[in-house]
């Protein structure tokens, strides 16, 4: 028996049984990994109709708030804040990059995002499909503009109608903007109605947007544009938008935040800024971020505009 027991104490297993334990090892260690992967993966992406958006806690600016802004254009500036308005509250460490490499916002280890590009036909021709696959949610598409020459005449943008239609079977969500060069109350007022015209008939789910912005390399009918005057035109527009059933919005850079417009005369309005870094420096509350120019999205050639939206409009 003493033999016997060590013979057979030491005999090595047979091949077959050696390969099943090998397997099933195997198969319980992916198991195992797959789902710690699914439920520790910060970058899960959560569909948009899963999206959880909560109203952010904003904090009201006190008289006399002198702050300290690090700009990634503008650099190191003080400002007096503007009272009364809400300021940016956004958790820093809740931006992550899900697995699309879009960033996201994380609420409670929710996405509380939407991602976004914006478009004009300077994209040329887009694969709507393809940008949807990649996990974009929304377009905010240019409707139209004005020059920015004496004339100050308004034109379209060729690609609107087809664009809008070619994501909205592609399953997106819209928005549209119009690129200003209003000089006056009543341009601003005109280019919101031409704005309306062209939405006639159409489903539109995000907001409708004032885009004015400074001509930077040429002489342009908006040189002389004041702070004031550019609030009141951003207000007509805004104003006549609203007055058409339409979600108003106003879009622009830090610098013009800060050194143009009246915010305490926006303070009620959604704006989306454009602030190009890892994390949103804007002193000031937005609900859209736009936080890259030179992104790359599947089915857009070229460089493009990447937003992400904190409002479930």
């Amino acid at each position: 028996m003493g033999n016997n027991a060590k013979r057979f104490g030491s005999a090595k297993p047979s091949k077959k049984r050696t390969w099943i334990i090998l397997i099933v090892s195997v198969v319980m260690l992916v198991s195992l990994i797959a789902a710690v992967i699914v439920i520790f993966n910060p970058f899960k992406k959560a569909e948009h109709r899963e999206t959880v958006f909560l109203e952010q806690e904003t904090e009201l600016i006190k008289a006399g708030e002198m702050i300290q802004i690090n700009d990634p254009e503008l650099g190191l500036i003080e400002i007096e804040a503007v009272p009364g308005v809400a300021k940016n509250n956004y958790d820093l460490n809740a931006f992550r990059y899900n697995e699309n490499g879009y960033k996201v916002y994380y609420i409670d280890d929710q996405v509380a995002s939407c991602e976004g590009i914006d478009l004009s036909e300077y994209q040329g021709e887009v694969e709507f499909e393809q940008v949807k696959e990649s996990g974009i949610d929304y377009v905010m598409l240019r409707v139209g503009g004005r020059g920015y020459g004496e004339e100050g005449a308004i034109y379209p943008d060729d690609n609107f109608l087809t664009y809008y239609q070619n994501a909205k079977a592609a399953g997106l969500d819209v928005g549209v903007y119009f690129f200003s060069q209003a000089a006056s109350v009543e341009d601003g007022v005109e280019e919101a109605n031409y704005t309306i015209d062209r939405l006639q008939g159409l489903e539109i789910d995000y907001p409708v947007v004032f885009d004015w912005e400074p001509i930077t390399d040429d002489e342009a009918r908006t040189d002389n544009v004041t702070g004031e005057e550019l609030t009141d035109i951003a207000l007509a527009f805004m104003n006549t938008v609203k007055d058409a059933g339409y979600q108003p919005m106003w879009y622009t850079n830090t610098s013009l935040l800060y050194y143009k417009y009246d915010l305490e005369r926006l303070k009620n309005y959604d704006l989306w800024i454009a602030d190009y870094g890892e994390f949103p420096t804007a002193y000031y509350y937005f609900t859209m971020w736009q936080y890259t120019a030179t992104s790359f999205v599947p089915g857009v050639e070229g460089d493009v505009d990447i937003n992400i939206c904190f409002k479930n409009y």
